[in-house]
């Protein structure tokens, strides 16, 4: 997730969009020619309709062209199908009613029901969404799939599981129910979810024991979570066991973040240029009170929390610094100073330092930004407070703030904010293209080699890390290089057969990939 600094450039458009109103998004522009294409795959000028079951499948995410082969959003199409997927690292799995699915990000090697399959395409990370070839969803589900490029429009029926079933058959004779939140009781004994599951609603108990997960599709984030992490209006997946009680609960939700730089009577605008317009239904609040869309305020940091299925919004969660005072008083409670150890992206099993200097005796807390709140502090010494946070698999942040609370008794002072913010990523690159592509024969023996990639997370690749190796020697050096490709024009002839080109490149973070592939030179 990026939260770009405001810019007088995106400030002028967003005033421009306020006044004239106008809210219109605009489709990907054509792919540029080799050797630089685009980093993202080719978006289609059209948006391609993807049908399951007879029904269009609404979503904000379409599929992408990416080495001239259709790939489509997995989780759009696989939960739209009622096949709850989960993440771990670059590894996928699902449930299916028959057995089980299995698939890595960046191999073309997949597992379903125990047979290995070969994927006509890697899989890809792009913006946050894992794209699979459209090829998959036959060979996992059994399914009848075509693409009709006229038509801009992908079908896909599938006899054994219909759209948005709610439930399915789960491991030890267990079941998965799927649904939207529409009611969360924290009160009751024990607490409740109630799921809208299929037109039907649906209340779930939750035992103390549950498992809740809290997972933000944008990013490829996954955070153990509690009760009141959960939203009305999320996309839920509860995992129940064969006595009906709570295994497992994932919150799942599409966000965006930054900070606002301008404002209207009914939307505001985000300092990279994304128009948000509230609707009626949209639940916003400034530092945890309710608030009211006219509150808001040019330099608020602020969190858009949408369904990631519907894309409906949900919840605008606004971070908001008290303004400055004067020297407290005797007996008032302030922070004098508060910072973090972090100074670059970190990743995952790396740690940063957490230090609060204020009012002793008390109870001092830390957020990071609006997706960990309330992460406790100890005191060390008198006024003394001290946290370490240690980075957890599955955890994308970039640019975010890190904010600091003292209460001691009921009297509590003015948030501080560090003076750096975080970066943490996870996920590791993609490398999206490459040409010739694998398997290619060409005629020409001096062929251009490239390849290009993105990091997912946004904490932007490291340029230094990006190596080209062309049977078995380095090029890099005699390579053009930059933040999304490498190219390289060999100075020599090759001699005909096969030429094995291999990609590294790592992100600031340091998780690094690695792409091999092989095409041919014949050219008698």
């Amino acid at each position: 997730m990026n939260f770009p600094r405001a810019s007088s450039r995106p400030l002028r458009a967003a005033l421009a969009a306020l006044l004239a109103l106008t809210l219109t998004s605009f489709a990907g522009a054509a792919p540029t020619p080799s050797p630089s294409p685009s980093p993202q795959g080719e978006v289609p000028t059209r948006t391609i309709v993807i049908v399951i079951n007879g029904q269009p499948v609404p979503s904000e995410v379409q599929p992408r062209v990416v080495d001239g082969r259709l790939m489509i959003p997995m989780r759009v199409v696989f939960d739209a199908l009622g096949v709850p997927v989960t993440r771990v690292g670059s590894t996928i799995s699902g449930q299916l009613p028959t057995g089980r699915i299995e698939l890595t990000v960046g191999s073309q090697q997949a597992t379903v029901n125990g047979r290995s399959v070969h994927l006509e395409a890697t899989p890809v990370d792009l913006d946050g969404t894992t794209f699979v070839p459209l090829r998959f969803v036959a060979d996992a589900l059994g399914a009848s799939v075509t693409y009709d490029g006229r038509g801009a429009r992908v079908e896909i029926v599938s006899p054994l599981i219909g759209r948005n079933v709610g439930e399915q058959s789960g491991p030890d004779g267990g079941i998965r129910v799927r649904g939207v939140a529409t009611e969360i009781d924290r009160n009751a004994q024990p607490p409740s979810v109630t799921l809208n599951v299929r037109g039907s609603a649906r209340t779930i108990s939750l035992n103390s024991d549950a498992k809740i997960y809290i997972e933000d599709v944008s990013i490829n984030s996954q955070l153990h979570g509690a009760l009141e992490d959960l939203r009305v209006g999320d996309a839920m997946l509860v995992v129940l066991a064969a006595d009906g009680k709570v295994r497992e609960l994932h919150d799942f939700f599409r966000s965006t973040s930054g900070t606002i730089s301008a404002v209207s009577p009914t939307s505001f605008v985000l300092s990279g240029g994304a128009v948000v317009t509230p609707a009626g239904s949209t639940e916003i609040t400034v530092n945890g009170s309710p608030a009211q869309i006219a509150e808001l305020q040019v330099g608020d940091y602020v969190t858009v929390r949408r369904n990631p299925e519907t894309s409906e919004l949900r919840q605008i969660i606004v971070s908001r610094n008290a303004p400055p005072t004067s020297a407290p008083s005797a007996g008032s409670v302030a922070i004098s100073s508060f910072t973090i150890s972090s100074t670059r992206p970190l990743h995952t099993g790396e740690f940063f330092d957490v230090v609060l200097d204020g009012t002793p005796g008390g109870r001092a807390t830390f957020d990071i930004g609006n997706y960990l709140t309330g992460i406790s502090m100890h005191e060390d010494a008198p006024g003394a407070y001290r946290a370490r946070f240690t980075i957890p698999d599955r955890f994308n942040v970039t640019r975010v703030p890190v904010y600091g609370h003292l209460a001691v008794g009921t009297n509590v002072a003015a948030r501080a904010e560090a003076p750096t913010q975080l970066s943490a990523a996870t996920t590791p690159p993609a490398i999206v293209d490459v040409a010739p592509p694998g398997g290619q024969v060409v005629d020409n023996s001096r062929p251009n080699v490239y390849a290009t990639f993105n990091s997912p997370s946004e904490v932007g690749i490291n340029t230094s890390s990006i190596q080209l190796i062309v049977n078995g020697r380095d090029v890099t050096a005699s390579a053009t290089r930059s933040s999304s490709f490498i190219t390289y024009a060999p100075g020599l002839d090759y001699p005909d057969g096969p030429v094995t080109v291999t990609v590294r490149v790592a992100d600031t973070a340091g998780n690094s990939t690695t792409r091999t592939w092989t095409f041919a030179i014949k050219t008698k």
